[in-house]
């Protein structure tokens, strides 16, 4: 870096429920992670409770183009920020970062990844003492650190200063790289059955998407002395394949070919940084989060007698409602983002949470979610029922009621997601209305319950411009007719 290179950055940085994210080189710089690691730094100082003491933080990073680099730069900036500061010796999954904040006892873990999102993006996700994602008041705290420093022009100076070595050289003694990976195989494989894992005699494919989870559950499976086990998508390919690696029913196409062509009984996948799960069938069918959700909840309520909340974002499947009411377990519904999850995790009292867009926690673990997790339970439950997944959940139809679920998202003008959320609050769209609307839930959205059971939900973003629309059914044409409704919705034909 030249010494006489000007600075330039957006005079604000917004924070989301989990950190920042950018496109790379566009909004997602090395100058943008230095700024948020100066401000955390101060923060850290800051902060009631830790002030006298040395501040300290754990580091991880994914398979993206450049994470490493972006991680290392911002260990520099927190090392000679004077903050005791730990960095992965090799990407690993978030799961494992957030593990890592518990057992090293650190304040706060960052972690530079863009999760399930494209290949162009990258984030800066920020975990709290407790491992899962940092509450909003801690968000808002760095937030004001950061932006008062960009703003009073404090922190370009600084990282100017530290380019040319005239700043931070008495600061610090560097950071120290460190292995994360035993202390998540000991948490993880202590909330399992590891005996029928042992009993486990059937093929499974992993499919790690290319992303910070590959070789790791393979590992973790090996060491239980399982040897037919299959991995795709298991190098290092910052691209991903050319596919957004979510693991949801478009994106994992070859796992579900695999499946079938090998004559497989399950497939795993999880999502660039493995904290997202998504299943494949024995037929090669996708097996969706809503899905997974319902079969670990079944397990607890049949085989651990578990009491106590279940918690879940207003996007998940009724399903959920359907199981919690049946067994007199209390519902807790949240806005979309595992960050409210986890605020109810730390209140006590739950035995599962989980949400639409693939993160699922169970008890006895950090509150995060964590795909890895999750796939050793299906297998448990699996080896444990002596059944497929199908099969399993062909028995959570006829005791709870089938359900078909579908989702869209729509790119559009600022403007037009603003008229429409407007629009949303004064009435219920005519077309709706014509559904019989027996309830309107506006917790993160407008969710209308119909009648017959079934569910539209219309849900402008808060942050990016899209509207997003998501129905329920226990009918497939039904569920069809109701996201070809809320596309009418959004384009304004209502």
């Amino acid at each position: 870096m030249k010494n006489n290179m000007k600075i330039s950055v957006d005079k604000s940085i917004e924070f989301g429920t989990d950190g920042w994210r950018g496109i790379i080189a566009k909004e997602f710089t090395f100058e943008k992670v230095q700024l948020i690691s100066l401000g955390i730094s101060d923060y850290l100082k800051n902060k009631s409770g830790l002030k006298g003491k040395t501040p300290k933080v754990v580091i991880g990073y994914d398979t993206r183009f450049l994470s490493d680099l972006f991680a290392k730069n911002a260990a520099e900036i927190f090392s000679i920020s004077g903050i005791e500061t730990i960095i992965s010796e090799t990407f690993i999954p978030t799961p494992v970062l957030s593990n890592a904040v518990v057992s090293r006892e650190a304040d706060l873990g960052i972690m530079i990844t863009a999760s399930h999102n494209p290949y162009i993006y990258n984030g800066y996700k920020i975990k709290g003492p407790y491992g899962g994602s940092a509450i909003m008041d801690i968000i808002n705290d760095i937030e004001d650190f950061v932006n008062a420093g960009i703003n009073n022009g404090i922190y370009p100076e600084k990282i100017k200063n530290i380019s040319n070595g005239t700043y931070g050289n008495n600061y610090g003694s560097g950071f120290k790289t460190g292995n994360f990976l035993a202390d998540y195989k000991k948490q993880i494989t202590g909330l399992i059955d590891t005996k029928q894992i042992n009993n486990i005699d059937f093929n499974i494919l992993i499919d790690p998407m290319y992303g910070a989870g590959q070789n790791i559950f393979t590992s973790i499976l090996r060491e239980y002395g399982l040897r037919t086990i299959y991995e795709i998508h298991n190098i290092f390919n910052p691209s991903f394949g050319g596919i957004n690696p979510e693991p949801i029913g478009i994106n994992i196409k070859e796992a579900q070919d695999f499946v079938r062509q090998n004559k497989m009984k399950v497939g795993i996948c999880v999502d660039g940084d493995a904290d997202r799960i998504g299943a494949v069938g024995e037929k090669g069918n996708f097996i969706s989060s809503h899905h997974i959700f319902a079969i670990v909840l079944a397990d607890l309520i049949k085989n651990k007698k578990t009491k106590g909340r279940v918690i879940k974002t207003v996007t998940t499947s009724s399903i959920i409602d359907r199981m919690a009411q049946k067994n007199n377990l209390e519902l807790f519904i949240t806005p979309v983002g595992f960050k409210y999850i986890g605020e109810e995790i730390m209140k006590g009292d739950v035995i599962m949470g989980g949400e639409e867009s693939g993160g699922l926690w169970t008890n006895g673990n950090i509150p995060e979610r964590d795909g890895i997790l999750m796939g050793l339970k299906l297998l448990e439950i699996m080896s444990k029922e002596n059944k497929t997944l199908n099969q399993i959940i062909e028995e959570l139809y006829e005791q709870y009621g089938y359900f078909t679920y579908g989702r869209n998202d729509y790119e559009v003008e600022i403007k037009e997601r603003d008229n429409l959320k407007n629009l949303l609050k004064s009435k219920i769209p005519s077309l709706i209305e014509k559904e019989k609307v027996k309830e309107l839930i506006t917790i993160d959205g407008f969710k209308y319950i119909l009648e017959d059971g079934s569910w539209l939900m219309i849900r402008p973003s808060g942050t990016e411009a899209v509207v997003r629309v998501y129905a329920e059914s226990s009918d497939g044409a039904r569920l069809n007719d109701l996201l070809k409704i809320g596309m009418k919705v959004v384009k304004g034909e209502a």
